[in-house]
């Protein structure tokens, strides 16, 4: 049976791709998902993607919009997100429609393998760089923190686990590294994961993406090894 669902969408400066990522969004939900929301973490956008989602709520209850006051990053939006969530699972996308909803279409089943779902590109949308940084992240944490796993697009994870067995004061990243560190306390744990395929696509507003900067890499591989560190120490 399918679970219920949180699509928790991360939000900055969006306002040209909302509308078609929100649209798309629901026309799938509602045709395929027999409980669900729309969670809308605006990460301090200056646009007008705030009213965006309101307008979009108005029309449809379902769709909810969470704010920051400032730009805190992905994983402080995901923290937000899972501790506003009311459903069984949540899973993360990107409120630029990189990753169409309908590809949880593909993702859901696999939840007879296991409780956490992971995804990776079968067409590799990313350009080169994003890539690169991919595969290199990838070998630094396992060097670092032992931790090995495939995660490139989003993934299905469970709200208690996260919430309530885990906790999330317990992560500390604010950047993507939010979510590999969710995955690994949950794999220390002794949860399961199974690997999926899906399919990416540029950026709907053919704008490039935000994310592959140097501050941007500098700061995750800060995160790592200050998770690191707390795992020595027993913290973890």
């Amino acid at each position: 049976m399918t679970p219920s669902l949180s699509l928790i969408y991360l939000c900055l400066n969006e306002e040209r791709s909302l509308p078609a990522t929100l649209a798309e969004a629901v026309a799938y939900c509602t045709s395929a998902l027999p409980d669900w929301e729309i969670l809308v973490v605006d990460d301090g956008s200056t646009d007008g993607s705030a009213e965006l989602v309101l307008e979009a709520a108005a029309a449809e209850p379902r769709i909810r919009l969470l704010q920051h006051d400032r730009n805190r990053g992905m994983g402080a939006g995901l923290r937000t997100g899972i501790a506003a969530s009311t459903k069984e699972y949540f899973c993360m996308l990107a409120a630029d429609g990189q990753i169409p909803a309908a590809e949880l279409a593909k993702m859901l089943p696999a939840l007879e393998l296991a409780p956490i779902v992971l995804s990776t590109y079968g067409n590799r949308p990313n350009n080169w760089l994003r890539t690169f940084i991919s595969r290199g992240f990838r070998v630094y944490m396992r060097a670092l923190i032992g931790v090995d796993f495939a995660l490139e697009g989003t993934y299905l994870f469970p709200v208690a686990l996260a919430r309530d067995e885990i906790g999330l004061p317990r992560i500390g990243a604010d950047t993507f590294f939010f979510s590999f560190e969710l995955i690994a306390q949950a794999l220390r744990r002794g949860y399961r994961v199974a690997d999926t395929t899906i399919a990416g696509r540029p950026r709907t507003d053919g704008t490039p993406s935000r994310i592959a900067n140097l501050k941007q890499i500098k700061r995750v591989a800060g995160e790592v090894l200050a998770f690191r560190q707390r795992d020595r120490k027993g913290k973890v």
